[in-house]
Parts: structure tokens; C-alpha cells; sequence
């Protein structure tokens, strides 16, 4: 007997008004996640000791990382249209400063 399995993807739900609301996949969350907790340790662990010639050979890589997980969310928050506005309202601004 054959069972047919699909996978479902869900990417947005219905609040109580009935509206489709978007929302971040499991991997850009977890993503957000980690920035903020290796940014709030690389933070504390700076602020506690004095700087030498081994944050010189962390931090370009912890920066990375940082930078790559970010752009990951941020990729995935604008192909799925959640930053329009302030896309929208950026193009905007940069149209009247060139006038």
C-alpha cells in the first residue's frame, strides 16, 4: 500500500480580522536568533576585556556571520513583499533629493 505524503508550506496565516498575514519562515527566525545572540555575547565579551591582537582575528568573522544570517532575513522579508513600504518610501526620498 502506497501513502502518499505531502508537504505543506505555510506562509501566512489569518489573524482575527480574516486578513492574510505573512510571517518568517522557521530558518529566518532561527537566523534572528542567533545575530542577536552572538551580537549581544561578541558585545559583553568586548566591553570585559581589553582589547589584543585575537579580537583582530575574530571579529572580521563574527561579523560575517552576523552579515550573512541578516541578509538572509532580509532577502526573504523583501521576496515576500514585507518591506514594500519602506522600499516604496526609500525610492521616494531618493527621487527628491535628485530634483
Amino acid at each position: 500500500m502506497h501513502t502518499e505524503n505531502r508537504i505543506q508550506t505555510v506562509s501566512a496565516r489569518r489573524d482575527d480580522l480574516n486578513s492574510l498575514r505573512e510571517h518568517l519562515s522557521t530558518e529566518a527566525y532561527h537566523k534572528l536568533n542567533r545575530a542577536s545572540a552572538v551580537s549581544q555575547f561578541v558585545g559583553a565579551d568586548l566591553l570585559r576585556r581589553e582589547l589584543n591582537g585575537l579580537h583582530q582575528l575574530y571579529l572580521p568573522q563574527i561579523f560575517s556571520y552576523l552579515h550573512d544570517d541578516i541578509s538572509f532575513v532580509l532577502e526573504e522579508l523583501k521576496d515576500k513583499g514585507l518591506c514594500r513600504d519602506f522600499l516604496t518610501q526609500q525610492g521616494r526620498m531618493a527621487e527628491e533629493d535628485h530634483v
